[in-house]
C-alpha cells in the first residue's frame, strides 16, 4: 500500500476525497490530513506519505511554500496539486519545482483517479530501480574478492596492462595499495606431505599460510596478493630499491613460522624487483623458476631467483615457443610431428650438455603440458594410464639414472596421451573438427580465408561450427587459425627467411603491422627482433 497524505484547509473537502475513491482496491491507504502546510510539514516526518495531495492555495503556509519546503528533506515524495481555475498558472509552477501533476477543483473522480494510478506505477517503477540497484551494489561487494583475484592474476600473466596512476580509483575500490619504487612478486607453496592431508585440512593450512605471511609483511611494506591458477600463494611487495636481503630475511622468517606454528612446511620463490610496475608479471615467472628448483634443491627454504642465475641453472630446455609448438602438435594429433617435436629437444638438450637437474626441471614442464592438454580434452591420467601407471611423477623421473631413461619415458607419455585424446574422437563433432583443421593446415596462407568457408567445407552452420570447434578444442577458430600461421611464420625465420612483410603474406597476413602484432603475442618477442636473434 502507498500512503497518501491529504492537505487541505476546507474540512468538508477533505472528508469527501477520502470517501470519492476505493482507495485500499487501487493500492493506497489515506496516512493523514492537514488542514495547511505548516502543520503538514510536522505530519511528514511521523506519517512518511509516498504521495501528497495538497491544495495551493492555503491559510498560514499555502501549498507552493510547504512543496519547497517538503522537498528539503531526504524523504522521496511525490506531490499532486490541487487547483481551482483561477490559480492554473501556479499550478504550472508548481510543475516546475518537481509537483508530478495538478487537478482542477472541483475533483473529476476519474482524472484524481488516472494521476494516482499514474503516479504509482512511476514509484513502482522507481523502487524497482533502486531495488535492482542495491542488488547489484550487494553483488559487486560480495564479488569484490574474485574481481581482485582476477585482476591480480591478469597482472601476473602479463594479460592487463597496468598504469596505477590511470587506475587508481579502480585499485582503491578493491583495496589493492602497491605505490612503491620497485616491486618483487614471491610465490609461496606448501610442500608435499608424506602422509595423506584431508581437502578441508589443506584448505586450513593454506589460510594459515597465507595469514602468517601478510603478518610479516603488511607493517613493513605495500602488498597484494592472490592464488593465482594453480592455487599458490602470490605476494606482489612494493619495496625501496635494492632491498634485496630485507625481503627474503622476512621470507625467511615466514617459513620458520610456518614449520613451527603449522606442522608444515612451504617453499619460498622469490622473483627480482624491478622499477617498472608492469614488470610484476616478469618477476612473478622468475619466482615460479626459483620455485621449481625446489625438485633439485629440497623443499622448505626460500629461493630467490638471483641465486639460481648465480648458480648457472637459469637456462630453459622448455621454452615458450617449444611448449606452443608440443601443444599445437598434442592438439591436432599428428603423431610424425610430435615425434620430430621430441627428436629435435633431445638432440639440443644433449647439444647444450644439460644437467639431470635441467633435465628434471625441463620433464616437469612437459608433464605439465600434457596435464593440460588432458585438462582441454576433459581426460586424465588415470584414463590414459589405466594401470601400472606410478602418480608420483617427481619420484618416478628422480628414480631416473641417464637421459636415455628419461627420453623414452617421455616420448612413451606423449604418444600415449595423443593416441588416447585423438583415438576416442570417433563421434561427428570430432571428425568435423579434424577437417576443418585439415582445411586450415592446408590454406591458412590464404589471407581471405574465413570461417563461414571452413563452415561451408563441412557442410555445417557458421555459429554451430563455432560451437563445436570450441567445445572439441577449448579454442576458437580464429585462435587456432592464428597459432598456426604464427608456428608456420616462426618456422620460415628459422630456415632463413628475413623480410617479415615476405613471411607474413606467405602464413595469410596482408598487414605486415598486425603479423608483427600477433607473433609478439604468441612467440613473446616482436619478428624482426626473432629475425636477429637467429642470426
Amino acid at each position: 500500500m502507498l500512503k497518501v497524505l491529504i492537505v487541505d484547509d476546507e474540512y468538508y473537502f477533505r472528508q469527501a476525497l477520502k470517501i470519492s475513491l476505493p482507495w485500499e482496491e487501487l493500492g493506497f491507504q489515506i496516512a493523514g490530513e492537514a488542514k495547511n502546510g505548516q502543520e503538514a510539514l510536522t505530519l511528514m516526518s511521523e506519517v512518511g506519505p509516498d504521495i501528497v495531495l495538497v491544495d495551493i492555495n492555503m491559510p498560514i503556509m499555502d501549498g507552493m511554500e510547504f512543496i519547497q519546503k517538503a522537498k528539503q528533506s531526504e524523504q522521496e515524495t511525490k506531490f499532486i496539486m490541487l487547483t481551482g481555475q483561477s490559480e492554473f498558472v501556479y499550478a504550472k509552477m508548481a510543475v516546475q519545482l518537481g509537483v508530478f501533476n495538478y487537478v482542477l477543483k472541483p475533483i473529476d473522480e476519474d482524472e484524481i483517479k488516472t494521476s494516482l494510478l499514474e503516479i504509482k506505477n512511476l514509484i513502482q517503477k522507481e523502487r524497482s530501480v533502486k531495488l535492482d540497484y542495491e542488488r547489484l551494489k550487494k553483488q559487486a561487494k560480495e564479488h569484490m574478492p574474485m574481481l581482485k583475484e582476477r585482476l591480480l592474476n591478469e597482472w601476473l600473466q602479463g594479460s592487463r596492462a597496468i598504469d596505477p596512476l590511470s587506475s587508481a580509483e579502480r585499485l582503491q575500490y578493491l583495496g589493492i595499495h602497491l605505490q612503491a619504487p620497485c616491486h618483487r612478486v614471491a610465490v609461496v607453496d606448501i610442500d608435499a606431505q608424506d602422509d595423506l592431508v584431508a581437502e578441508e585440512e589443506m584448505h586450513i593450512r593454506k589460510l594459515a599460510v597465507q595469514d602468517i605471511a601478510q603478518d610479516f609483511i603488511q607493517n613493513t611494506y605495500p602488498f597484494a596478493s592472490c592464488h593465482d591458477t594453480n592455487d599458490r600463494y602470490v605476494m606482489m611487495i612494493g619495496v625501496p630499491p635494492g632491498s634485496y636481503d630485507q625481503v627474503e630475511s622476512i621470507f625467511e622468517a615466514i617459513r620458520k613460522s610456518v614449520q613451527v606454528n603449522l606442522g608444515c612446511t612451504v617453499t619460498i620463490g622469490v622473483g627480482n624487483e624491478y622499477p617498472a610496475f608492469a614488470s610484476i608479471s616478469v618477476s612473478y615467472r622468475e619466482a615460479l623458476y626459483a620455485l621449481k628448483h625446489r625438485f633439485v634443491l629440497g623443499g622448505n627454504q626460500v629461493i630467490p631467483h638471483a641465486m639460481i642465475a648465480e648458480a648457472g641453472m637459469k637456462v630453459s630446455l622448455f621454452s615458450v615457443e617449444r611448449r606452443t609448438a608440443l601443444l599445437m602438435s598434442m592438439r591436432i594429433g599428428n603423431i610424425s610431428e610430435t615425434e620430430e617435436w621430441l627428436r629435435t629437444f633431445f638432440l639440443d638438450v644433449r647439444s647444450k650438455n644439460a644437467s639431470m637437474e635441467m633435465m628434471f626441471v625441463a620433464a616437469l614442464d612437459i608433464v605439465s603440458t600434457c596435464l593440460e592438454f588432458l585438462d582441454e580434452m576433459s581426460q586424465s591420467f588415470e584414463h590414459v594410464f589405466q594401470e601400472g601407471f606410478q602418480t608420483d611423477v617427481i619420484q618416478l623421473i628422480q628414480q631416473m639414472n641417464s637421459f636415455g631413461e628419461l627420453e623414452r619415458w617421455i616420448h612413451h607419455l606423449i604418444l600415449n596421451v595423443i593416441r588416447h585424446v585423438h583415438g576416442k574422437k570417433q563421434n561427428r563433432a570430432a571428425k568435423v573438427v579434424d577437417e576443418v583443421k585439415a582445411y586450415i593446415h592446408t590454406h591458412y596462407g590464404n589471407e581471405e580465408l574465413r570461417i563461414v568457408d571452413l563452415a561451408k567445407s563441412v557442410h555445417m552452420n557458421y555459429n554451430h561450427l563455432c560451437y563445436v570447434f570450441k567445445k572439441e578444442t577449448s579454442l576458437t577458430i580464429n585462435d587456432y587459425l592464428t597459432e598456426i600461421r604464427i608456428t608456420k611464420a616462426k618456422g620460415l625465420f628459422d630456415r632463413g627467411e628475413k623480410i617479415v612483410q615476405h613471411v607474413a603474406s606467405q602464413v595469410g597476413y596482408a598487414d605486415a603491422n598486425y603479423f608483427s602484432k600477433c607473433f609478439k603475442k604468441y612467440i613473446g618477442i616482436a619478428p624482426s627482433k626473432y629475425v636477429d636473434n637467429i642470426q
